[in-house]
């Protein structure tokens, strides 16, 4: 009997913290708006915004679901690139993959290029977009990787956040 209150009071606090961590977790994957300094981008349900990634993106994200034969493919990534010095002449030209669309936007006075191509990585199809604007003289360069066989609604999704990408 002495041990029945203690182990009870135990096991509430391991399900008050478990549930507290499911919360956490389901919130990250949420719909949310992050804005710096330099741009604004709406990342949809179901995408993870990498915090603290290092300096090598200015933006990362992730889908919570993976696809495929390999369990450890995402089925989108996002990241930003900043590269000083660089144009979108540049980054076009450097696109090796497979084009499949060309376009340019006008958001504001800010001129955009949209790219979208394919890219077969170890006998994976992936369809690749690229949003790429000129600020101050460096090239912001969003792309976003998909897995080519991912639902329409999924899709969607991918491309709401590359088209709601705008530079400041």
């Amino acid at each position: 009997m002495e041990l029945l209150i203690p182990g009870l009071i135990l096991v509430a606090l391991m399900v008050y913290a478990s549930t507290r961590i499911k919360r956490s977790a389901a919130a990250a994957f949420e719909a949310e708006t992050i804005e710096t300094d330099d741009f604004v981008i709406q990342k949809p349900d179901g995408f993870l915004n990498v915090i603290g990634g290092g300096e090598r993106y200015a933006f990362e994200a992730y889908s919570k679901g993976f696809g495929g034969r390999d369990e450890n493919i995402r089925l989108a990534t996002a990241r930003l690139t900043v590269r000083p010095g660089a144009s979108v002449e540049q980054a076009f030209a450097a696109i090796e993959d497979d084009i499949a669309s060309d376009i340019s936007e006008v958001i504001g006075e800010r001129h955009y290029r949209v790219i979208e191509s394919k890219r077969d990585e170890n006998d994976i199809e992936f369809r690749v977009f690229h949003k790429l604007a000129e600020k101050e003289g460096d090239l912001y360069d969003l792309e976003m990787t998909v897995f080519n066989e991912v639902p329409d609604e999924f899709l969607n999704k991918a491309e709401a956040m590359l088209t709601s990408f705008e530079l400041k």
